[in-house]
């Protein structure tokens, strides 16, 4: 009998393999193992095909990863719709493409994060293009409010990746901001980023005082608003442009892969940072 129980256990992980490859055919053994063995990911085969296929035509930064990343960059991104709300607004309904295109934003910001979840982020308001806010009286294409529920017009997250490479990600600039306010309006938020800040703020004065006083500058015009600014913008020319940011604002390049742990230019690493 104990024969038998051993023999059971040392056959076990070979049935599961085995089962895997019946279930998802001999291109998807692999995907099996790294999202529901290791990352335990509460998905069908059926979803993570729409979710790999979806996200390798519409997000460059996911299609540049590999198997293991996928599987990684898949698990958070259902880990962090399963945390937030969306809400339509203006008449527009929020389908399924929304809510994944949005939240890969997220998980793509925080991917060389140990800890991912941006707490302060309770929901997304959806518009359909450009909207007005009545408290300030202006047409926005996004915001991150305080309180936590960011504004987006859906015209322009799908253009920010539609055209990947002209620094401009309207998704990306928004969660930059959030990432930021996590620090003060959250209890739980990554360490790792926390303790570059300060790095940060003292290298990027000195460039933000350098633009207001240049008409020759690498970032966007928008990055000389304010210090705050100045971030989100940086965020978009580090994924869109890695290489063009390492060249003309090295020091700055340095400093957002140490605090977000990542570095772009690795693409053939996961965007690992290499110290």
């Amino acid at each position: 009998m104990f024969a038998v129980i051993l023999l059971f256990i040392i056959l076990l992980p070979f049935g599961m393999v085995y089962g895997a490859y019946l279930y998802y055919g001999k291109t998807g053994i692999a995907a099996f193992f790294q999202n529901k063995i290791i990352y335990h990911t509460p998905i069908s085969r059926l979803e993570y095909e729409y979710l790999d296929h979806f996200l390798s035509k519409r997000n460059t930064f996911y299609n540049g990863l590999s198997l293991k990343g996928r599987a990684k960059f898949l698990n958070r991104l259902v880990r962090f719709n399963q945390e937030v709300t969306y809400k339509g607004m203006e008449g527009l309904q929020v389908n399924r493409e929304m809510r994944v295109l949005i939240a890969s934003s997220a998980v793509q910001l925080t991917f060389g994060l140990k800890y991912y979840l941006i707490e302060n982020l309770k929901g997304f308001r959806v518009y359909p293009s450009v909207f007005y806010h009545s408290m300030i009286r202006h047409h926005l294409r996004g915001g991150m409010p305080p309180e936590g529920y960011m504004m987006l017009s859906w015209e322009h997250v799908q253009k920010g990746f539609f055209y990947p490479n002209d620094k401009y990600n309207l998704a990306l600039h928004e969660m930059a901001h959030a990432l930021k306010l996590s620090i003060k309006h959250a209890y739980n938020f990554d360490y790792h980023f926390y303790s570059y800040l300060s790095n940060w703020e003292r290298l990027s004065a000195f460039e933000f005082r350098k633009m207001k006083h240049s008409n020759d500058n690498f970032l966007r015009d928008y990055a000389a608003t304010n210090m705050e600014e100045f971030f989100a913008v940086s965020v978009e020319h580090f994924f869109e442009v890695p290489d063009q940011f390492k060249e003309a604002l090295p020091q700055l390049y340095t400093q957002l892969c140490n605090m977000l742990n990542m570095d772009p230019l690795n693409v053939y690493g996961d965007y690992k940072l290499v110290r």
